[in-house]
């Protein structure tokens, strides 16, 4: 979302007036992110573009939201036998997961998105009952067939995420297929 402001305002339209929640590790890995030189221009920016009107979540306050334990089944799913790089590899989508498995669990009927350019974590997500799992790719591509964007401007704003890393080239001709198949996996699941 932070690659460019008119992807950020992509978003923010597309979340509307819905109630939006940040958990903190989400928070936590941008400023760790800020103090890395590779990151750190990225992570700020995401920062500062987190709206005063979402909600902050404490997951890990004196009564947490979800069990460490939890996250680690979560991030375990995600890497999905693969040896994680670092603890904390896949930790904020693997909180948000076990979260989104805990509300179900209580029978929550709520819907939860989990808003993420992994698409692993987006595999795990979308087996959860009442949440979905969304790249920037596929609001872009969403908001073209309800025609509130054009093909091109979505195939301009693919490119600053390609730029920065977050995905892979893609054409308005891809964005205009109504299927998605032409744009591939950063639209799935």
């Amino acid at each position: 979302m932070a690659v460019h402001e008119e992807i950020a305002d992509v978003v923010f339209q597309e979340t509307g007036n819905d109630m939006v929640v940040i958990v903190d590790v989400v928070i936590d890995e941008l400023k760790h992110r800020a103090t890395i030189p590779a990151t750190a221009s990225l992570a700020k920016k995401s920062l500062a573009l987190v709206p005063p009107s979402w909600k902050r979540l404490d997951t890990t306050g004196e009564y947490p939201v979800v069990l460490l334990q939890e996250v680690l089944d979560a991030q375990y799913d995600v890497a999905d036998g693969r040896p994680l790089t670092n603890d904390d590899q896949h930790w904020a989508e693997s909180t948000i997961i076990a979260m989104g498995r805990r509300s179900a669990a209580v029978g929550s009927a709520s819907i939860k998105v989990l808003l993420s350019e992994d698409f692993d974590a987006r595999r795990v997500a979308a087996q959860v009952p009442n949440m979905e799992a969304v790249s920037i790719h596929k609001v872009l591509h969403s908001r073209v067939h309800r025609n509130e964007l054009s093909a091109e401007q979505a195939a301009n704003l693919a490119a600053k995420l390609e730029e920065a890393g977050r995905g892979p080239q893609v054409t308005a001709e891809d964005f205009a297929d109504p299927t998605g198949r032409l744009i591939g996996r950063v639209v799935k699941p």
